[in-house]
């Protein structure tokens, strides 16, 4: 899902002065840690060394571990760069300067299990009936979702609209994201109050952009330990 971007020091020099001109939104991961927004602030140089230097957007302290960080221009594939924490106070994150990006490539859907914490709300359309649920997994364009769901939504109804809350396994990082329609693709009975839809979107803009994101992390957090 990983592929190299560019490694050519100055293509890599000119994506870093855009997203720092455009303080481009930045996802800290760490692996078994909560991931942390961040905001690109500056670019400087300590000694001989140039660091790129972040605004924390909530207060955290990160381990000295090597980190990954992810971000996304509208309406492009995830990109980010692997780095070494130098620098941090309450408020700034410095990493050194990245010699390469990779971009996140998506494979065809993946699906991955998302934590029990991730909910979704919904109503079937020309509906007032407000249904909650818990997201057992999701894919970029689907997902399954669980809970005491109306016995009057029937396989191929719509659900208008769709609105899910993304949460990881550990921490409290969240991404939200809408889906303005949803069609019922599956239905699963599992006792007499409880049912389980197999829903399929099609998101657009941010809310595709969040998702992505999120999907992205989970492929990172369900890697092999040493996986870069």
């Amino acid at each position: 899902m990983q592929e190299l971007w560019s490694d050519d020091p100055k293509v890599v020099g000119e994506e870093i002065v855009r997203i720092v001109g455009q303080r481009l939104p930045v996802t800290l991961f760490q692996k078994g840690l909560n991931p942390q927004k961040l905001t690109p602030s500056e670019i400087f140089t300590k000694e001989t060394e140039p660091l790129l230097l972040f605004t924390k957007n909530a207060p955290f302290q990160a381990p000295k571990d090597p980190c990954l960080l992810l971000y996304q221009q509208q309406n492009q594939p995830m990109r980010g760069f692997h780095a070494t924490p130098v620098l941090e106070t309450n408020s700034d994150f410095g990493v050194r300067f990245p010699t390469s990006i990779i971009i996140i490539q998506r494979r065809k859907h993946p699906r991955y299990a998302t934590s029990p914490r991730s909910v979704a709300t919904f109503t079937r359309k020309a509906s007032q009936y407000l249904n909650h649920g818990t997201i057992k997994n999701i894919s970029i364009e689907g997902a399954r979702v669980v809970g005491k769901f109306s016995q009057h939504i029937q396989k191929g109804d719509k659900l208008s609209p769709l609105s899910m809350t993304l949460r990881l396994k550990f921490g409290d990082f969240e991404e939200k994201a809408t889906a303005p329609e949803a069609i019922v693709r599956q239905i699963i009975e599992i006792d007499q109050e409880t049912r389980e839809f197999g829903i399929q979107f099609t998101l657009r803009g941010t809310d595709l952009e969040n998702l992505e994101r999120y999907l992205a992390i989970c492929s990172i957090e369900n890697s092999p330990p040493n996986a870069t």
